[in-house]
């Protein structure tokens, strides 16, 4: 059996066990509330990309020769150069056709167009613009033969 002094001395024990337990949990928790703590404002910053205008380069009829009263399909040929890609909103004159040889400039206009077409960064597209140009019905003989550079303006958009 156990004696009272030691049954005593066991809850002392249990006690002192359950103290410490205590002062070692709010010393703990007293460091750990302790540990400076800060914060700061300010702007981060980040840098937008100018866009890049397109390549435009060719430009021919396609679907057989321009001839009076007709219509043709031109083909431009459009560089994406941004690394982004890019719808084409519109195909548009940019002036009149100029005159070749002894073709007047008159004889021979462009209509715009808008053909949607989508270009992956840094790729190049050739664009099909089906009865895009025209030769007026009373085209004179000199206009035989010649060819026409069509000047345009290609309107490009992020995609």
């Amino acid at each position: 059996m156990i004696s009272f002094r030691e049954l005593v001395r066991r809850r002392s024990v249990r006690r002192g066990v359950i103290v410490l337990a205590a002062a070692t949990a709010a010393l703990g928790s007293g460091v750990a509330y302790a540990a400076w703590t800060s914060s700061g404002t300010g702007n981060a910053t980040a840098t937008a990309a100018t866009a890049s205008a397109p390549v435009v380069t060719g430009g021919a009829v396609t679907t057989g020769f321009l001839y009076p009263g007709a219509t043709g399909t031109v083909v431009v040929t459009v560089k994406n150069p941004n690394p982004y890609p890019v719808v084409v909103g519109t195909v548009a004159p940019n002036g009149p056709v100029p005159a070749s040889g002894s073709c007047p400039a008159s004889t021979v206009s462009f209509s715009a167009q808008t053909p949607g077409t989508s270009i992956a960064a840094g790729a190049t597209v050739a664009i099909t613009l089906p009865n895009s140009v025209s030769m007026i019905s009373g085209a004179v003989n000199a206009c035989q033969g010649a060819d026409f550079s069509i000047p345009v303006t290609v309107t490009i958009a992020s995609a």
